[in-house]
């Protein structure tokens, strides 16, 4: 099932650029079409400090998504892929000292999967999109603006977009052909 609604996705998105959504489950869908209805929402929203919340569905739908991507490329099992306990943030900081390294530790099978740069980007997405806009640090201002929020959860569909188009290069590379 596919919910692309092409109402909700006017102003951030056009009907030939939603390819990318077709990767997420349902749920993951419905996540992601809160962040974006909430973005056309800015009129009604306008008076608030912090727009944080904005982000908030996108972050799980982005959370789900790495996981998703990881379960598929064979990273993870299906007991950790359904689990409470795997952690995104330390599968995927490239900065884990060598000797912390273990079996959960995916940086580099992502970026062998692909490519340096991107594994990059999924990690500062993560750090940026959902790590800093979810915990609290003492020493941070705290609020997003709405443009700052727009800003993470657009760097969260590009991410997403770069990686669902390469699996879908991919899978087209890796079909065999039919033989008569």
């Amino acid at each position: 099932m596919f919910l692309v609604n092409p109402i909700i996705i006017t102003d951030m998105e056009t009907q030939e650029n939603v390819e990318w959504l077709k990767y997420l489950d349902v749920y993951q869908q419905e996540l992601v079409l809160v962040s974006l209805s909430l973005a056309n929402k800015r009129d009604e929203l306008s008076n608030l400090k912090d727009y944080s919340f904005m982000v908030f569905p996108m972050a799980k739908a982005y959370e789900g998504f790495l996981k998703k991507v990881f379960f598929d490329l064979q990273l993870i099992n299906k007991d950790t892929y359904e689990g409470r306990h795997f952690r995104i943030g330390r599968a995927l900081n490239p900065d884990i000292r060598p000797e912390q390294r273990d079996e959960d530790w995916l940086y580099d099978n992502v970026a062998k999967k692909f490519g340096n740069e991107t594994a990059r980007q999924l990690w500062d997405t993560w750090l940026h999109c959902r790590n800093r806009v979810f915990h609290y640090f003492a020493n941070a201002q705290q609020f997003l603006s709405f443009n700052e929020a727009l800003a993470r959860i657009f760097m969260m569909k590009q991410a997403i977009q770069i990686v669902a188009k390469q699996l879908d290069i991919n899978s087209e590379i890796n079909k065999v052909p039919k033989t008569a």
